[in-house]
């Protein structure tokens, strides 16, 4: 599958990436330890970013054409301006918001995680659409990440990223029972991070330290069936865009890691051979 620089402006820590407007042509994501959020387009190839002043875990587009980023307190809606629960925790040491994701329902659901991977820190957070309410779902996570819904919508699939799995939760449009793990990755593999769905129900997943997005098949024993290779040990996450879908982005690292190309921080972009499904909009209720 080809695979080009999609963007050449190197992330610390890129990560989150959608796909929102007119023909799903504009593209943001997240550099969340360069405290920034960058846009490009993909027709036109215009660029800019915010400079957020403080580490930024997620970027989420709004129905009321707004956006929501992720700050360690917890969301907040950015133009315009809307009121979000602020995340009140106990923390033992300093937390960071970690990956988003907007289910069948319109409800935000998002992870944390400690800077220092202190194992099971973390957490996976739920803010209801309708009251804007926010409840901890999951406790004692180490690395949030990865969250996204099966076309059904009967099964939400999570990662965190140190158990190596891919868990499976049954869902029932608002809350999320059964748990279990649909698959284990190999060690070589890397770790799981962020994760997309195509139109056909396959997951594409970014892999840490793997220097690669991998597609796997519910439908048949989450067999692999597709590999992209990129060039950075630290491949983040991924989105469908443009005007078919039919484009994949994909998020990278570097962490100021000199053993890596220049490549490594920047974003990419694949013909992945199928069809993927629009970013969710988190739904503004006025």
């Amino acid at each position: 599958m080809d695979l080009a620089v999609f963007d050449e402006r190197r992330c610390e820590l890129g990560e989150g990436p959608i796909s929102f407007g007119p023909a799903n042509d504009a593209v943001a994501w997240v550099d969340i330890t360069g405290q920034r959020v960058l846009f490009k387009t993909i027709s036109s190839g215009i660029t800019f970013e915010w400079n957020i002043g403080e580490d930024v875990g997620f970027i989420i587009p709004r129905s009321d054409e707004g956006f929501i980023l992720g700050t360690r307190t917890g969301p907040i809606a950015i133009s315009p301006k809307i009121e979000f629960p602020v995340r009140i925790e106990n923390d033992p040491e300093p937390i960071k918001v970690n990956d988003a994701k907007v289910s069948p329902t319109g409800d935000l659901w998002f992870g944390t995680m400690s800077y220092s991977e202190t194992p099971r820190l973390g957490a996976l957070y739920r803010v209801d659409a309708q009251t804007r309410g926010l409840k901890k779902i999951l406790e004692e996570i180490t690395v949030s990440n990865g969250t996204i819904w099966s076309l059904d919508g009967a099964t939400m699939y999570y990662i965190d990223s140190p158990t190596r799995t891919l868990q499976l939760f049954d869902y029932d449009g608002f809350d999320i029972s059964n748990r279990r793990v649909g698959l284990t990755f190999p060690e070589h593999y890397g770790y799981p991070d962020g994760m997309t769905i195509d139109a056909e129900g396959g997951l594409w997943i970014a892999f840490w330290m793997g220097n690669a997005v991998r597609r796997f098949d519910p439908s048949s024993n989450f067999s692999e069936t597709a590999y992209i290779a990129t060039p950075a040990k630290r491949t983040t996450s991924c989105v469908f865009a443009g005007e078919n879908l039919d484009q994949l982005i994909i998020t990278s690292a570097h962490e100021n890691d000199s053993s890596e190309p220049n490549e490594a921080g920047m974003t990419f972009i694949a013909n992945p051979g199928v069809r993927g499904v629009p970013t969710s909009l988190f739904k503004v209720n006025k």
